[in-house]
């Protein structure tokens, strides 16, 4: 699913956490999404396809130069990912028509998290999101070794003259920096809350 809705699950086990963060700043947005896994490390599969998406957020930031088409972007991470399940044996060729890759990669960020825009070659100046993802629901028909794994990994990226900028390359993204930083003690372990009835 590409967003959790119930916000009913207690234990998330060895499973991924997909996080999608909107947030604001002096009247503008950002929208940024890592996936992590709870148990602070990947399962091999779950490696397989993070870094499988992450090549694919790569090729789409690259794509992002002014007068490049908008969907430059997507056309270079979905080439990607098609090649990369094709390999996997998730899909049986390149072109196949796929549910595992359901949205697009980019939208305009500005004063609203989905910012209108023209949908024309890209200018300087403009911030767009690059978000591939890959979502195998159970029961999907491929190796069940598959099923069940759901990746996304999203940036604000900025247009200049000079080539894309990573506005929120701060937050890691490489599946190594999120697992050193998972075995970090976290914050949240000093707070103290009250107890709730």
């Amino acid at each position: 699913m590409l967003h959790y809705i119930e916000n009913s699950k207690t234990q998330v086990g060895k499973e991924l956490v997909l996080m999608d963060i909107g947030a604001e700043y002096h009247g503008y947005t950002a929208d940024v999404t890592r996936t992590v896994p709870a148990s602070g490390k990947f399962s091999p599969e779950q490696r397989v396809i993070y870094d499988l998406v992450y090549r694919a957020q790569e090729a789409g930031i690259a794509a992002c130069k002014a007068n490049n088409d908008f969907w430059a972007p997507h056309k270079a991470a979905a080439e990607v990912i098609n090649k990369g399940l094709t390999a996997l044996g998730i899909i049986k060729n390149e072109t196949d028509k796929h549910p595992y890759f359901p949205h697009g990669t980019s939208h305009y960020l500005g004063l609203d998290v989905h910012d209108r825009g023209t949908y024309g070659p890209l200018k300087a100046g403009t911030v767009i999101t690059v978000e591939p993802g890959i979502y195998i629901p159970e029961g999907s028909p491929c190796d069940r070794k598959w099923w069940g794994i759901a990746v996304r990994i999203e940036d604000d990226i900025l247009i200049t003259a000079n080539g894309p900028e990573n506005l929120s390359a701060k937050a890691p993204r490489k599946a190594e920096e999120i697992e050193k930083l998972m075995i970090e003690e976290s914050a949240f372990n000093q707070l103290e809350l009250p107890k709730l009835d």
